[in-house]
């Protein structure tokens, strides 16, 4: 078989890395779009994270009875989505220093750490250990971290202060406040509308 030349490389190379850029990029819209979803809607963001670990905790103790898994991994992963549940007693209030949520962050470390470990010592392709890590390890972690900006929003502080804001600037929308990863988008967009202004104005 011939070999590659340098244009074909090149091209193979560039195109590669504009695929990444498009899937940041899908990925950062999906994001955006969800934090507003969590936003607005909090009781049924809250009633889908209870479900969620409801699900996973059910599928662990099937995997801890038909499937040939470590039992330590299976029921660490079990005592993980136990400590979400004490998360969302307080859910959307997120107290970052709490002892529940930085157990819960030491517990996505290790389980993440765990899982990997037993999947390098037995070949499985990365698709299925992405599956796995994304079903049993990531994914109610996620959705809090998507919850972020709820935990800002909803504060009474942050009520009082769009309110006063709404009422006492003449010409200030009245939308709500955005904070959280909401405001890191915003950031990101209010920088690109500074320097692609023409781009903006014909978009």
């Amino acid at each position: 078989a011939a070999s590659m030349g340098y244009v074909a490389l090149a091209v193979t190379y560039v195109a590669g890395y504009l695929f990444l850029v498009f899937v940041a990029i899908c990925l950062a819209c999906g994001l955006y779009y969800l934090a507003e979803l969590c936003e607005e809607y909090t009781s049924l963001t809250k009633r889908v994270i209870y479900w969620a670990i409801i699900a996973i905790l059910i599928e662990h103790v099937l995997l801890l009875v038909f499937e040939r898994l470590p039992w330590q991994l299976v029921l660490l992963g079990m005592g993980s989505h136990c400590c979400y549940f004490q998360l969302l007693k307080s859910f959307p209030f997120l107290q970052l220093s709490s002892p529940a949520f930085l157990l819960s962050c030491v517990a996505v470390a290790v389980c993440t750490y765990g899982w990997v470990a037993h999947f390098a010592s037995d070949y499985h392709s990365p698709a299925f250990v992405l599956g796995f890590l994304l079903a049993n390890c990531w994914l109610v972690p996620f959705a809090f971290f998507i919850s972020l900006s709820v935990n800002e929003s909803v504060l009474p502080s942050n009520q009082h202060l769009g309110a006063s804001q709404a009422f006492s600037e003449p010409g200030a929308r009245r939308g709500k406040t955005q904070s959280g990863i909401l405001s890191v988008f915003d950031f990101f967009r209010s920088k690109k509308e500074e320097l692609m202004p023409g781009l903006t104005k014909k978009v």
